[in-house]
């Protein structure tokens, strides 16, 4: 028997503190790598961002970007030459020098927020500084050279770096100080300790508080020129020179990174995500981060390679301001690879994965593999560069590559060789599909007719003469029952035991062309020139989702479905998103609109051009990425970093408030702001203030006292109420992301509508007194003759009632008709306009909309006066209503304008009788009125069916209108 070996005490307690200091490290390691994982995830190469680029020609004051900040209330502010731009997604709004910002010169050079005190620093020429906070400027005492940066501390000291004047500090105290006079003072910053540090033309020094004491540290480096300081993640400073970037430490100073030490680093940001990122004077952006040391430059879109300037916003986009203009690097839903990133060329026709994860990319330029790091190009076996048209897996490592006019290649151990061509029987040398089947052989869909390659090398072809529905094929897939399904110009069809099976496309849906297919278990989901069909395996039934659904366009090239469901579709008017179960609904029942989400340029597409004449043109990878082939690049998307900005809470504020069109700023208003009574028209402007997908931000209002419910608005950024009625209102508005959370504004407006004479609580008072009154004495005077004629007595008081009946019919009539026109009002066509339409989409009847405009009525008014001008506008009103059709409408829109309803008319019915309209205004004779008087009229006209709800219809009227006046007026233009 063998005993175990104990140990002494003397040695079991280093044994165990050994075993508890390797356990700790154990750990220690991997909580370091778990963490540098996760960073590492959080991290995408910079060439998976979507930029955007600002300038003059979209808004800007000036190109010359020198500093950026954001607001609590999620503003984004410029700083140029030319003023300082405030910006909210859709347009920009430019502050300059006077007396609403208090700055004696436009030029801006310094940003800095102060968020303890919600106070934006503004600051630049001529020593200008003033604040903005609650929408309110402040301007402060001038210094006499040009700030470069202003910056305020903890403790409310505000810090002043001065242009050939060195440093200036004003103590919250009351009290200055000021030194380094004779050098250039760049950047302010304050450490983790609370020494505060400043960059200057002779080097970077910190200042003790107490006693003003410069240091100057022992680096060479950073005794020069001194642009741009940060902090980093733990607190301490990071200094951009002119030789890289240093990092501050408790040992002192040491270099960053070597790869920058030739850089003159002129700004530094340190993200969200703890990457930093470095603007340099020449050579453009660098980001270090787990993926290294990155470059960006003009070569890959930056508007130019000189940058001041960097921010990260709220959605954690980069913001870098250059001498070109504003750039932006967000994560928008779609990332698109250009040349400008490595491909051959931006024209894509097929994208796939290969079965070692590279992503294999086919065009106009050649064949290029992707393994998600680097673009690399295929040489071509010929003397001349080849155009791909198809890809298709054929064994491990091994990719037929279709061709335009070379037949198939074959791509092994990364060169292309000839595989098969016309002259070895393939029927035509354009392939646009092919399919490696499950019991080995290889189809090849062609432009004239289709092939199939069995194992033992022979070929079979297929065409019209043996039951092919055309013989341009150009799609190809097997489903779980190994039938081969086959795309054409003329249907689908697919083959089963040697057999082609036919498939006809109901007559209705007008469809032709099957582009691709998605097999799916119930059956084979079909890519068609007339939307997207689906043929049931159970019942053999084709049903259809088109433009009849509310899709926006008629042809779709592919459609794929992810992991959670959701049905992604590529056509000519960029990407669209739906679901299985809508996409389902739809077919079910024809009349219920398709939910669908439509991605465009302003969401990462370079263009909106997908392409799908040959397969596969949208591939879905293994890390369920989808990819898609575009007229501009290769485009991708991660599903998940959907969710993810949909999940980005949206700032929302109330930008102005208009009074019959006169502007407001909501700032300027009171907590109960009173409106006259004479005002008609109420109208608010709002923003959400997310950057990350501006154009798609939804909208919904309400005002309280007149609404009872949020009402949908969609994308529009404007509300209008025309004619309330006296009393309290608050108006709301609220804003998201498409399937995102709903968030409010902080700042609700409240209104109050004055009331008229005749609507004051005084007015009903008396007019209850006097009939009142009146009624006992006719009641005194009945009781006196009743004896006499009791027969009179009656027929008075039938009169009286009647006398109220009309009274209330006049109030009823005021409150739906112009008082000057007679014809209906706003208020009276904005709830009749609903109407029509809701019973032209339900009849399906055509329906027109006109917006009429009288000609230079301005000049009516001043050359003769406003009372000869409500004499034309009530004469204009009675022409419009005599040359009316019974069943049409038309009401005083406001001012000069009308509007008129024209059901069952398309409109090109429609304008033609707007234009009958217009001439019966022209030819009528206004002498009566005045002498010489001559009107004339513009309208514009729309139509229900382009416009599809009701503000559509007047926007495109409105816009229709715009162009008539602009062409000289006297016209009628119908929107096209």
């Amino acid at each position: 028997m063998i005993e175990n070996e104990k140990c002494s005490p003397e040695i079991e307690k280093p044994l165990k503190f050994a075993f508890l200091l390797l356990l700790s490290l154990w750990f220690v390691l991997v909580s370091a790598v778990t963490s540098a994982q996760q960073a590492s995830s959080d991290v995408v190469p910079l060439n998976r961002y979507f930029s955007q680029t600002w300038s003059t020609q979209k808004g800007l004051p000036h190109n010359s970007i020198n500093a950026l900040a954001q607001t609590a209330d999620g503003y984004i502010w410029v700083a140029t030459w030319e003023g300082v731009a405030r910006y909210n997604g859709v347009e920009f709004k430019v502050f300059t020098r006077g007396e609403e910002t208090g700055l004696p010169d436009s030029g801006i050079r310094s940003l800095s927020y102060h968020s303890a005190t919600n106070e934006l620093l503004v600051a630049g020429s001529r020593g200008g500084i003033s604040s903005i906070s609650g929408g309110q400027w402040t301007s402060h005492q001038p210094t006499r050279s040009m700030v470069n940066h202003a910056y305020k501390s903890r403790d409310g000291s505000l810090w002043l770096a001065l242009e050939d004047a060195g440093m200036q500090v004003r103590f919250s105290d009351g009290t200055e100080a000021q030194f380094l006079t004779h050098a250039s003072g760049y950047r302010v910053i304050e450490d983790k300790f609370g020494r505060v540090w400043f960059g200057t033309s002779q080097g970077l020094f910190s200042i003790d508080r107490n006693d003003l004491t410069l240091v100057s540290p022992p680096r060479e480096a950073l005794s020069g020129p001194i642009f741009s300081l940060a902090l980093d993640r733990n607190g301490y400073v990071l200094a951009g020179t002119e030789h890289g970037v240093w990092q501050h430490s408790e040992k002192g100073f040491s270099s960053l990174h070597p790869g920058l030490a030739n850089e003159s680093v002129s700004s530094i940001l340190l993200d969200s995500h703890n990457n930093i990122w470095f603007g340099t004077i020449n050579h453009g952006l660098y980001r270090l981060s787990a993926l290294g040391l990155e470059k960006l430059d003009a070569s890959a879109g930056l508007p130019n390679n000189r940058i001041f300037s960097l921010l990260e916003d709220s959605e954690n986009s980069i913001w870098v301001g250059t001498t070109g203009g504003l750039f932006r690097l967000r994560r928008a839903p779609f990332t698109t690879f250009t040349q400008s990133q490595g491909l051959s060329g931006d024209y894509i026709r097929t994208v796939m994965q290969s079965t070692d994860g590279n992503i294999f990319i086919g065009g106009s330029g050649g064949l290029d593999v992707f393994d998600l790091a680097r673009f690399s190009a295929i040489e071509s076996p010929l003397a001349r560069p080849i155009s791909v048209l198809s890809l298709a897996n054929f064994s491990n490592n091994t990719v037929l590559v279709g061709t335009y006019t070379d037949g198939v290649l074959l791509y092994q151990n990364g060169e292309l060789t000839p595989y098969l061509n016309r002259a070895q029987g393939l029927p035509s040398n354009e392939v646009r599909a092919m399919l490696h089947a499950k019991d080995g052989s290889v189809w090849f869909a062609t432009a004239h007719g289709l092939a199939r390659k069995k194992t033992d090398g022979s070929l079979t072809l297929y065409d019209e003469t043996n039951g092919l529905p055309a013989h341009f094929t150009m799609g190809l897939t097997e489903d779980i029952q190994g039938r081969i399904w086959v795309a054409t110009g003329l249907g689908a069809a697919y083959v089963k035991n040697d057999i082609i099976h036919n498939i006809s496309f109901p007559q209705d849906s007008d469809a032709e062309y099957a582009f691709s297919f998605y097999a799916a278990e119930d059956g084979m989901w079909m890519a068609t020139d007339r939307g997207v069909a689906f043929f049931n395996n159970q019942t053999k039934n084709i049903s259809f989702v088109g433009k009849a659904q509310g899709m926006p366009v008629d042809k779709v090239f592919a459609i794929s479905f992810d992991g959670s469901g959701r049905a992604w579709m590529s056509s000519n008017q960029g990407i669209i998103l739906s679901s299985l179960e809508s996409l389902r609904a739809s077919m079910a029942n024809p009349a219920l609109p398709l939910d669908f989400e439509q991605f465009k340029e302003e969401d990462g597409l370079v263009s909106m051009q997908m392409n799908g004449g040959s397969q596969p043109s949208v591939f879905h990878s293994d890390s369920d990425d989808l990819w898609f082939a575009s007229a501009k690049g290769l485009a991708t998307i991660q599903p998940t970093n959907l969710a993810k900005i949909s999940e980005f809470p949206i700032p929302v504020v109330i930008e102005q408030v208009k009074l019959d069109g006169k502007s407001q700023l909501s700032n300027e208003l009171t907590e109960m702001t009173r409106i006259p009574s004479d005002i008609g028209r109420v109208t608010f402007t709002y923003a959400g203030l997310g950057f990350a997908m501006p154009t798609r931000i939804e909208y919904q209002t309400m005002l309280e006292g007149y609404d009872t419910h949020w009402t949908d608005r969609h994308q529009m950024r404007v509300t209008e109420y025309t004619n309330l009625m006296p009393g309290a209102y608050t108006f709301k508005v609220r804003a998201r992301y498409p399937g995102g959370i709903w968030q409010e504004a902080n700042n609700p407006l409240e209104i109050a509508v004055e009331p008229h004479f005749t609507q004051t609580l005084g007015f009903k008072i008396l007019v209850f007194v006097l009939i009142c009154l009146t009624i006992f004495i006719v009641f005194r005077l009945r009781f006196h003759h009743l004896k006499k004629s009791e027969l009179t007595l009656k027929q008075r008081v039938q009169e009286q009632t009647k006398s109220l009946e009309r009274q209330t019919k006049l109030f009823e009539y005021q409150a739906t008709h112009d008082g000057l026109t007679g014809i209906a009002n706003r208020r009276a066509f904005d709830d009749e306009l609903v109407k029509f339409c809701t019973h032209a989409r339900t009849q399906n009847q055509p329906l027109s909309l006109a917006i009429i405009d009288i000609d230079h009525f301005k000049q009516v008014n001043d050359q003769h006066s406003h009372l000869i001008g409500d004499k034309v506008i009530a004469e204009v009103a009675q022409q419009i209503k005599l040359a009316l059709p019974k069943d049409a409408m038309c009401a005083r829109w406001g001012g000069e304008e009308f509007t008129v309803l024209l059901p069952n008319l398309d409109i090109t019915q429609g304008r033609d009788h707007v234009d009958t309209i217009r001439q019966a205004v022209k030819q009528h004779d206004f002498s009566n009125i005045a002498d010489k008087l001559c009107i004339s009229v513009s309208a514009g006209v729309a139509g229900l069916n382009a416009a599809g709800d009701y503000e559509t219809l007047l926007k495109h009227a409105d816009h229709a209108l715009y162009i008539a006046k602009q062409q000289g007026r006297d016209k009628v233009i119908s929107y096209c």
